[in-house]
């Protein structure tokens, strides 16, 4: 698992069971989804963070009966996975040390309040500007890591969308890229909420930006320029502009492969989405599941993967997810969401705020935009 520590066995231990019993997973109670059990002996490299196993009947197959197992905890790549889960896999293994990085990322406040306060000392410029180069370095590497994410989300649509099979066949067949999906969207809701909640981050980057700007005006070059110049200075601007910079990555990806994809139904998309954000909500909303667990990071996850695919349903789907006729309970979804503490979902409500891309149509109903005000 390659979102929490070591110690961390309770994200870990997230998910035996989940088995839907209806086409309408709003109304049907007959399903639990059991996060928290699971085998201690499991070795660490093969536990994920969505849990052991996933029963679920396919919306595009529930009428026919046929139940398939998606096992998020233990899927090993077949031979037909093994390619592209290499692939995503090399770019997992960098994403806990992306968050561990992003996490101790204390910026160089001091040094540029200094600096600006005293712009006739040349000592205190360069302190302020040694301290800000290696963290704009840093800011550099999440930028290109969010380059490779896409190419990663890309990979996977291309093998879980293909014909000839349908896209919750694909779920069934290979357990392994599914879960591969589910690691990203973890990780990219993870990254958002770390980037939301510090300032520091778009202060660093706009000294350095400035600085570059002065220096090129007075003919001076740094050594840093060569690593972040200004070309690239302007495409991370327009990344760390954005509220949830590494979502909007994902959903932009998500668009653009539907888009370039035309003779692909976008219910191939959709369907699995949506799937997932009323599973997710079901259990968060009902007692009697949700008192079953007992670490509070299994109802993030719960969370962060709902708003997940939300945001990528509302940007594929061409009504989007606000409409009456969006196959998921937006009203339902934001309820469960503002029932918990407001420290521990705000950057996700933020992300329905900012990311989505139907929120504000006329279609939306005056009730959900009051529940996101």
């Amino acid at each position: 698992m390659i979102f929490t520590d070591k110690g961390d066995t309770g994200l870990l231990a997230m998910g035996n069971l989940i088995k839907v019993l209806g086409k309408d997973l709003e109304n049907c109670p007959h399903f639990f989804l059991d996060f928290e059990m699971f085998e201690a002996h499991i070795p660490v490299s093969v536990k994920g963070p969505m849990g052991n196993l996933l029963k679920v009947l396919a919306c595009a197959e529930l009428e026919h009966g046929q139940i398939f197992f998606l096992d998020f905890e233990n899927a090993q790549p077949t031979e037909a996975e093994t390619a592209v889960w290499n692939q995503v896999n090399a770019v997992l293994e960098v994403a806990h040390g992306i968050l561990a990085e992003l996490q101790s990322y204390n910026g160089a406040g001091q040094e540029i309040r200094e600096a600006i306060q005293n712009p006739c000392d040349l000592q205190l410029q360069e302190q302020a500007w040694n301290a800000v180069c290696p963290l704009v370095a840093k800011l550099k590497r999440f930028y290109e890591f969010s380059l490779r994410l896409e190419n990663a989300l890309r990979s996977l649509l291309e093998a879980l969308t293909s014909p000839p099979y349908a896209p919750m066949q694909h779920l069934e067949r290979e357990q392994a890229l599914a879960k591969q999906f589910a690691e990203i969207l973890h990780f990219t809701l993870s990254f958002d909420e770390l980037k939301m909640t510090n300032p520091a981050i778009q202060n660093d980057f706009s000294y350095y930006r400035r600085t570059l700007s002065r220096n090129r005006l007075n003919n001076l070059q740094h050594d840093a320029e060569n690593e972040v110049n200004n070309e690239m200075a302007n495409r991370m601007s327009l990344f760390y502009a954005e509220a949830t910079p590494m979502l909007k990555t994902l959903s932009n990806a998500t668009t653009k492969f539907v888009s370039e994809n035309k003779t692909l139904p976008i219910e191939d998309t959709t369907d699995c989405l949506s799937t997932m954000a009323c599973v997710c909500r079901v259990m968060l909303e009902t007692p009697e599941y949700r008192c079953r667990f007992t670490n509070t990071d299994t109802m993030l996850f719960c969370m962060r993967v709902m708003v997940g695919v939300i945001i990528l349903y509302d940007h594929v789907h061409p009504v989007g997810a606000f409409a009456k006729t969006s196959k998921i309970d937006m009203k339902g979804c934001i309820k469960v969401l503002k029932e918990q503490p407001s420290n521990s979902v705000e950057g996700l409500l933020n992300a329905l705020r900012y990311t989505t891309r139907h929120l504000n149509d006329d279609s939306t109903s005056k009730q959900i935009r009051a529940m996101l005000q």
